[in-house]
């Protein structure tokens, strides 16, 4: 059966010069811009944002997410490991359960979060097929079979490979594992705490 792409960046584009103006930044994450309202009409969107997630040497991948009535965006870095359950609740990647005394509870994960985007490794010497583009590797790091960083975004994507790009975030990149991982969570209304 062929693999299902999910989304995972491994590039940039260089920044516009209407997104300098306001850049917040939290656990990893860059918001860009202000957040905006959605079209006239459309009931289905509370808001939408633009986050993208540095991926070291000024490399940014930014994407702008739709965010449900209500919601908030929580972008938290947390440390390995997470202590989190992910179901696929209705096509989305949801934290059922998060371990008392975790990680995830330390840095504030609630059940009910839904993975939005997350750091991830890119693996290999190959095309990268996690996402709904593919990362295709400098030449360089093909012939050296070089993991780099990368940002996911687990809208649209089957749970398997939301939890591949999660666990992907303890892979090596130059001989060093990550202690920590970057997620961007959706917070429904009926979760805040």
């Amino acid at each position: 059966m062929p693999s299902v792409p999910s989304r995972i960046f491994a590039v940039t584009r260089p920044s516009s010069s209407r997104n300098l103006a306001v850049r917040v930044t939290a656990g990893g994450f860059v918001r860009y811009g202000v957040r905006e309202d959605p079209s006239p009409g459309d009931t289905s969107v509370g808001f939408l944002e633009t986050y993208g997630l540095d991926l070291g040497g000024g490399a940014i991948q930014r994407e702008t997410l739709k965010f449900g009535v209500g919601s908030q965006a929580v972008a938290l870095q947390i440390a390995r490991p997470l202590g989190i359950v992910f179901e696929d609740v209705g096509g989305a990647c949801v934290a059922v359960e998060v371990v008392p005394g975790s990680n995830a509870a330390d840095a504030g994960v609630l059940p009910g979060d839904v993975l939005r985007m997350c750091s991830a490794v890119a693996k290999g010497k190959s095309t990268v097929t996690v996402g709904k583009f593919a990362v295709e590797p400098s030449l360089g790091m093909r012939k050296q079979s070089a993991n780099r960083a990368a940002c996911f975004c687990a809208d649209g994507v089957p749970f398997p490979n939301c939890m591949d790009a999660i666990v992907s975030n303890g892979e090596e990149i130059d001989g060093v594992a990550s202690a920590t991982a970057s997620l961007l969570l959706e917070r429904p209304a009926s979760e805040k705490s």
